[in-house]
């Protein structure tokens, strides 16, 4: 072997420590510029697929709670991540299997200029945003243009099963479920839910009491 292949091999052998490094980072900087009712963190199995939640406030999404998966793709930054809703979400930039339209707005992804958290941002402003253009569910789109009265019912009807799956796995959830993933938390009763999501969307940091 000349000394060329063997210097691929070496960087190709190596990536993957370049890549967690970068993570690493990543996540540092997520964790000072998360975006409010926000809350992600990595898969226990795997740095390659975080795990997160958003908490609506405000608009027609008012108070849903909405399950995603962060994708980070092998040639990481020099490529962008892609992210899957789990809960439902009835939008023109999500696809009906729940993966959101990122080309939108990262058409390209630089590296160490387009961080992750500016994704996530991207991804909390889409339930304020309803966008059509370039639309990656039809459906939606057509919904906002023939009738917003009906596009808001849609998403009401995203929220209160946002708030049902809550403390569930919901079936088109795809990761195994000794993951590790926190979000897929015990079967709570209502009271122990809305003191837990009382918290999490009036931005408290204390701990939790004992339930």
């Amino acid at each position: 072997m000349n000394n060329s292949n063997t210097s691929e091999t070496k960087l190709t052998e190596l990536q993957p420590f370049f890549r967690d490094h970068e993570l690493f980072a990543e996540y540092k900087l997520l964790c000072n510029n998360v975006p409010s009712g926000v809350y992600v963190v990595p898969s226990f199995k795997s740095l390659q697929v975080w795990h997160g939640m958003i908490f609506i406030k405000i608009g027609m999404f008012a108070d849903g709670c909405f399950k995603f998966n962060l994708y980070i793709p092998d040639n990481f930054p020099y490529a962008r991540p892609s992210l899957r809703f789990i809960t439902p979400v009835f939008h023109p930039q999500v696809k009906p299997t729940g993966e959101l339209n990122l080309a939108k707005a990262f058409p390209t992804w630089t590296p160490r200029k387009d961080r992750i958290w500016h994704l996530l941002r991207y991804t909390k402003r889409c339930f304020f945003s309803i966008n059509t253009f370039d639309s990656t569910n039809p459906v939606a789109a057509e919904a906002v243009h023939k009738s917003i009265d009906t596009f808001r019912n849609q998403a009401k009807l995203c929220v209160e099963k946002s708030i049902k799956l809550f403390n569930k796995t919901e079936e088109n959830d795809i990761t195994p479920a000794d993951d590790g993933n926190v979000f897929n938390v015990k079967p709570l009763s209502s009271h122990e839910l809305e003191k837990i999501k009382e918290k999490l969307l009036t931005g408290v940091k204390t701990p939790f009491p004992s339930l």
